[in-house]
């Protein structure tokens, strides 16, 4: 088994780097109160499970597959059809999804997409079903059908994904697209080959092109020097200048289709800028802005182009006098941050909240709000917990910042009220003893609740990056903390004081903390997997054993608790002896299919359900060979499998950008 210390450590950078530059990098701490809209139902009928040759012959346990919820997620872009009555497209980090009733009903149109961070799509004005989507993960994918496929655009950048894309609207075939390393580059034959502007170099997220004069082109650049600021080609994009807006981090850029003359720009720390002459001079128009809100969408009505849009950190803002004073039209009164805005016509608005995830409407320039009856359920699920003594209570924590609670088997989802800023929910976990206490590891230390969910202390510093919190099974008041800078955290007083367990380290980078095991029968038995490679203890953490093993977590058999399971990257292995000796329990896999996650039937240990990139698999034989679940679950990574302790009949599916579904084990 190869250390995977290097390839955890690119996929962390990687995420936090495309989650600061996302619309809502750098918001402030809120808090998040339970939305006013009425709860929405949110079962999703799917038809029962076939069999097929992908399955093993006990396939008879197999029921019905169920999407769960809960709806939302992190929407980076909205887009309306402007030709086609009641067509809207959703771009989320994990994928697309399209509604052509006006957002009443959605669907994942997903096929052919590969990668992450699906952030602006981009429809041709004179195509209407040919759709361009930009990625942070370094691709451009185009389709000529409405989203139904998609395939893949050669840009040949060098650095960083493709941020943003223009398309002349005179000329179809001639593009012209940003990216977050490599400068701009341009087309002109509908983006199968590209070429390198001069502006070559930096990170450009936006770009805005003249409707009436196409070779006139703006482009935002974003780097903390004086070199950021707005770009401008008059002669497409074979020569760019700098115009007198520098020195500032530079995100939406937007022109009057009336007067193209007239410009506007949104910067990070400095509000809403306006020329009026092409870029020549510019000025602050911040009247009713805080002077330092981060800008990151504006929007123009399209026909009265004194009309403006600002989606800040603050809230979203209008103005009626072309930028001149602002108010707030916030969509609800928790003031929640918009991800994504889009117009259909004049007044007409929908809008993405963050952290909520649900989509709104407005038909009258933003006075009143009303909420889809649908919303795409495009979660990205990292954890999931159920209330031992109450299983119709269950929780659910999202990668992008929020946490879900339902007291009814999933049929509804309530928004909990937290008091913390969670960019990163990493873990929910319960007390066995007493369900309503809860813990949640997050970027931002351990909180803990003692009123299921209502309200949150935190019980570990502000700055500490905790990816993992583990309730001993035997004595609830014991708990354990790991980090992503090497700590790992012991409390025997439910959390309420902790101190720090000495562990071995890598040098000279220090270890992140990935998972742990707790043995039910002795909880002194610890297995714990950093990046220095998997420990062992038997006095509850105070010495460790060091095994020539690595991984990136662990499961183990409550029923054989000598027997464990351990994901790496490319492969399961299983250990019958307390650790000290692995095999290789591959078989049956596809290739390069990265393990995620893994949960061993309580009912009976020889059954073994395993997540992957991109699947589910299940062993009948405890690991010896393995099949495909082929149940009708998408093409998606799994995150996460959980069975209830006390109903051990259905397995809850965690997703990455699916959100959570239900299936029915017929025992």
């Amino acid at each position: 088994m190869l250390k995977s210390t290097l390839i955890k450590r690119i996929i962390l950078v990687s995420f936090l780097f495309l989650f600061t530059i996302s619309c809502i990098n750098q918001r402030e701490t809120i808090a998040i109160t339970p939305t006013n809209i009425s709860p929405l139902p949110l079962t999703t009928s799917i038809p029962a499970f076939t069999q097929t040759s992908e399955i093993s012959p006990t396939s008879s346990i197999i029921g019905d597959l169920i999407n769960i919820g809960p709806q939302g997620g992190l929407f980076l872009d909205l887009v309306v059809d402007p030709t086609t009555s009641g067509t809207l497209y959703a771009a989320t980090f994990d994928g697309v999804f399209k509604s052509t009733d006006d957002g009443k009903s959605w669907r994942a149109i997903n096929n052919g997409l590969i990668g992450k961070s699906f952030t602006k799509i981009v429809i041709d004005p004179l195509i209407s079903t040919t759709l361009y989507l930009c990625s942070y993960g370094g691709s451009l994918f185009k389709s000529t059908d409405g989203g139904e496929n998609w395939y893949v655009l050669d840009i040949g950048i060098e650095i960083g994904g493709v941020a943003d894309l223009a398309i002349n609207p005179l000329s179809s075939n001639i593009l012209y697209t940003t990216t977050d390393g490599s400068g701009v580059y341009k087309s002109i034959d509908s983006g199968e080959n590209w070429t390198q502007t001069n502006l070559s170099k930096g990170v450009f997220y936006h770009l805005a092109i003249d409707p009436t004069e196409p070779n006139t082109l703006y482009a935002g650049r974003f780097v903390s020097d004086i070199s950021s600021g707005v770009y401008k080609t008059t002669d497409g994009g074979q020569t760019w200048n700098a115009t007198s807006l520098m020195g500032m981090e530079i995100f939406p850029i937007i022109i009057d289709s009336k007067t193209p003359s007239t410009i506007y720009a949104g910067t990070q720390h400095n509000g809403v800028f306006k020329s009026i002459d092409g870029g020549e001079n510019w000025v602050a128009v911040n009247n009713g802005l805080l002077y330092t809100s981060q800008v990151y969408i504006l929007r123009l009505d399209p026909k009265k182009t004194d009309t403006i849009y600002a989606a800040t950190r603050e809230g979203l803002f209008k103005s009626i006098d072309s930028g001149e004073h602002w108010y707030v039209i916030n969509v609800d009164q928790n003031g929640n941050h918009i991800s994504a805005l889009t117009m259909l016509a004049s007044n007409i608005l929908y809008v993405a909240e963050y952290p909520v995830g649900l989509l709104f409407k407005s038909t009258d320039g933003g006075g009143t709000w009303q909420a889809l009856r649908s919303t795409p359920i495009s979660t990205a699920i990292s954890s999931v917990a159920i209330d031992p003594k109450k299983p119709t209570t269950m929780y659910v924590a999202e990668d992008n910042g929020n946490i879900f609670k339902s007291i009814d088997n999933g049929q509804n989802w309530e928004s909990l009220e937290t008091y913390f800023e969670m960019e990163s929910s990493h873990l929910i976990v319960i007390d066995p003893v007493t369900p309503t206490t809860l813990y949640a590891a997050t970027r931002h230390g351990i909180f803990k609740s003692i009123d299921g969910g209502t309200t949150w202390k935190n019980k570990l510093p502000t700055n500490t990056d905790v990816n993992l919190v583990k309730v001993d099974p035997t004595t609830s008041d014991t708990l354990y903390a790991g980090t992503y800078t090497d700590d790992f955290f012991k409390s025997v007083d439910g959390g309420e004081n902790w101190h720090l367990l000495s562990i071995p380290q890598t040098e000279p980078v220090p270890s992140w903390v990935l998972d742990l095991e707790i043995d039910p029968t002795n909880s002194s038995i610890l297995y714990l997997i950093t990046d220095y490679g998997l420990l062992k203890s038997i006095d509850g953490g105070n010495n460790w054993k060091e095994i020539p093993a690595d991984g990136n977590f662990l499961e183990m058999d409550s029923k054989n608790p000598n027997t464990l399971y351990m994901g790496a990257n490319d492969n399961f292995y299983k250990s019958i002896d307390g650790g000290e000796n692995w095999i290789s329990i591959s078989n049956g896999f596809r290739q390069n299919k990265y393990p995620t996650s893994l949960k061993v039937d309580p009912t009976n240990s020889s059954i073994i359900y395993a997540g992957t990139e991109d699947g589910l698999f299940w062993s009948t034989d405890g690991g010896g060979t393995w099949n495909v679940m082929n149940i009708g679950l998408p093409n998606v990574k799994i995150t996460s499998l959980t069975i209830d302790s006390t109903n051990p009949n259905v397995l809850y599916i965690g997703t990455s950008g699916r959100g959570l579904f239900a299936l029915n084990l017929l025992r």
